[in-house]
């Protein structure tokens, strides 16, 4: 059991995890609604693609337990970092692939779930290999938090006859303390974009 998160509930508190300076997390509130779209049960298989601090991969371990997560990350500090997180985490099932994912992906087992975190500017090409990868029936998700990204992948999840295909854009505010008073501070809007790839 993880000492760190002792709930079964998503969206992990970003102060929980180590951060280094200049390596991205995903927000707990953003991760809390990926994890759902996801749907993600014990035992399978999973991959996070550019998995920057590894919270994502970290919240996939958490939920699938005896399954298998591959963490993706062509960084070798962010690597690094995950490494960092998942033992603080106590997770076994989480394994750390440090290169380009559009290299490491051919390697893997299939996925019964896969999370497009980043793409280092190869996303038509990470978006085919998670497609060939994911088995039929399986659910790909993916955030963008630029106006090229979401489009991109919205239209290839339709013209490769996904079911089930949505968009939710994220504008979310936290409260932050300014002097005697909470103000509101907003993040960044971020787009989840989910698919069901066609088959049993």
């Amino acid at each position: 059991m993880c000492n760190t998160w002792k709930f079964s509930s998503p969206g992990v508190p970003e102060s929980l995890f180590l951060r280094r300076e200049n390596i991205p997390i995903t927000a707990a509130e953003t991760r809390a609604v990926v994890i759902s779209k996801l749907r993600l049960y014990e035992g399978i298989t999973a991959y996070d693609v550019g998995a920057g601090s590894g919270s994502v991969a970290v919240e996939m371990g958490l939920q699938v337990k005896k399954g298998r997560v591959f963490a993706l990350e062509r960084r070798p500090d962010a690597a690094a970092l995950i490494k960092e997180n998942v033992k603080h985490f106590g997770l076994a099932n989480v394994e750390v692939l440090n290169g380009d994912a559009a290299d490491t992906l051919m390697d893997l087992p299939p996925a019964h779930r896969i999370f497009i975190g980043g793409s280092g500017g190869k996303l038509a090409y990470i978006l085919a290999l998670c497609h060939r990868k994911l088995l039929p029936g399986g659910i790909m998700v993916a955030t963008s938090v630029t106006l090229d990204t979401a489009p991109r992948v919205f239209k290839f999840l339709q013209e490769s006859g996904y079911q089930d295909i949505e968009a939710v854009q994220l504008n979310t505010a936290k409260t932050t303390g300014a002097a005697r008073v909470n103000i509101w501070r907003a993040n960044n809007p971020v787009t989840i974009i989910s698919g069901r790839k066609t088959g049993d």
